[in-house]
């Protein structure tokens, strides 16, 4: 009987994939027919993790393809806008698809979704509160955060890039975002 139950616990996690975050700020999405670089992936990202297969992992990436330009695979909290809201990845050329596979390095991948977020939280706080009281970004809405964050960026002195790694964390932890907070 034991033998049965492990060998259905190893089956069912071939068939469901286990859930990971990416981890490095951006790393590069591969085809995994070609071997080409795609796109880029971005840190915090949600994937499932189809095969480790070494240095590389085969992944699936789940979202929506971004009404402002097809090659963004983003997480929309409202299907009724175009508004990307908290981008996962980029093609290089193409449309991004829900549910698509793509090879990626394995050391950019981690099992608990706190430590994807860490260092682009660390970076939130240390630029915010150097004039004001950070806010939580559970305060506000996904779609609010945008706006506010445009609005500082000169204040912050903070560059377009880290101003979209800033967005997206803020966006996926926002009240109506999809990251969670870790117990």
């Amino acid at each position: 009987m034991k033998k049965v139950i492990f060998l259905l616990a190893i089956l069912s996690s071939f068939a469901f994939g286990k859930n990971m975050w990416i981890y490095n700020i951006k790393t590069n999405l591969i085809d995994p027919n070609s071997n080409e670089v795609v796109g880029e992936i971005y840190e915090g990202t949600p994937v499932k993790l189809i095969k480790n297969q070494g240095e590389l992992s085969l992944i699936e990436v789940k979202g929506v393809t971004s009404g402002a330009d097809e090659r963004f695979l983003v997480y929309k909290n409202d299907k009724n806008t175009n508004t990307p809201l908290s981008s996962f990845l980029k093609l290089n050329s193409g449309v991004a698809k829900n549910a698509q596979k793509y090879l990626v390095k394995s050391s950019d991948l981690v099992d608990r979704e706190y430590p994807a977020w860490e260092e682009i939280e660390l970076v939130y706080y240390d630029t915010c509160t150097s004039c004001h009281a950070g806010h939580h970004p559970a305060e506000h809405l996904m779609n609010e955060w945008d706006a506010y964050l445009s609005a500082m960026q000169y204040f912050a002195k903070i560059n377009d890039e880290e101003k979209a790694r800033i967005l997206r964390f803020l966006e996926s932890h926002a009240k109506d975002g999809f990251a969670k907070e870790e117990e």
